[in-house]
């Protein structure tokens, strides 16, 4: 009998840099587990994206149809909380970094700096597909595809090593954590397929989304380390997963 194959749609960007300079570096994303769930959120995003874009573009009076892309940075905070009154009514996800706590030989090595970024994203994929399973959203032992969207622009500062080899290793076959203290055992127990997309986000609205989320989560959670008050807090209304590392 040929089982159906479960899709994992999931879409990430960053917003701060591994660096001495500053204290985190964030990625945020959604997650959804159908093509169905994607596309409706497509379209009700785009349609409050085409209700607000006008407002912030240098052409009104003489339109080129060549709008701009509404980022976390560009837009008003009564725009950017709508946006995000409708994003979170989906699976948010956060990553985390904590710069202060890795080591300075990490941060200041551009190649190691990206091995560590690598080793975080697919840590954190994992452990989102270890909650989908355990909450038996996501069956392990049936056939999995994870179709991963990434801004493009965040390979261009951070790197990715191999990150679908390490994907399907970390997943299907086990491996051994950054430190090499202890081994993890594979939690799918099917066929796995990884597809990772490097998009613009200018014409890629799950990473626009995307976008607006790392950005928000990196002020939250600068917040948080300025108030001396729990990330874990101050990010318990936004996102339904998250991960601090290291």
């Amino acid at each position: 009998m040929n089982l159906k194959t479960q899709e994992i749609y999931i879409s990430l960007d960053d917003s701060g840099k591994l660096t001495p300079k500053e204290h985190v570096s964030v990625y945020g994303g959604l997650v959804f587990l159908s093509k169905k769930e994607k596309d409706k959120f497509i379209t009700q995003y785009k349609s409050i994206i085409n209700d607000i874009k006008c407002k912030y573009c240098f052409q009104r009076n003489s339109c080129n149809k060549k709008c701009p892309e509404i980022k976390n940075t560009n837009i008003k905070n009564a725009d950017k909380r709508r946006i995000m009154n409708y994003i979170k009514k989906y699976f948010v996800v956060a990553l985390i970094i904590q710069n202060d706590e890795v080591y300075n030989h990490i941060k200041k090595n551009k190649a190691a700096k990206g091995r560590f970024v690598d080793y975080s994203i697919r840590r954190m994929i994992k452990e989102v597909i270890k909650a989908l399973i355990k909450n038996e959203e996501v069956k392990s032992n049936q056939p999995i595809r994870i179709i991963i969207n990434i801004d493009e622009q965040s390979t261009k500062s951070n790197g990715y090593y191999n990150l679908k080899d390490g994907l399907i290793e970390e997943l299907k076959y086990g491996i051994s954590n950054y430190n090499y203290a202890s081994t993890i055992s594979p939690i799918v127990k099917s066929s796995l397929d990884i597809c990772i997309y490097y998009k613009n986000s200018k014409k890629c609205y799950v990473v626009q989304a995307a976008d607006l989320l790392a950005g928000t989560i990196r002020r939250k959670s600068l917040e948080a380390i300025n108030e001396k008050d729990s990330i874990n807090y101050k990010l318990s209304k936004l996102v339904d997963f998250k991960i601090l590392l290291p």
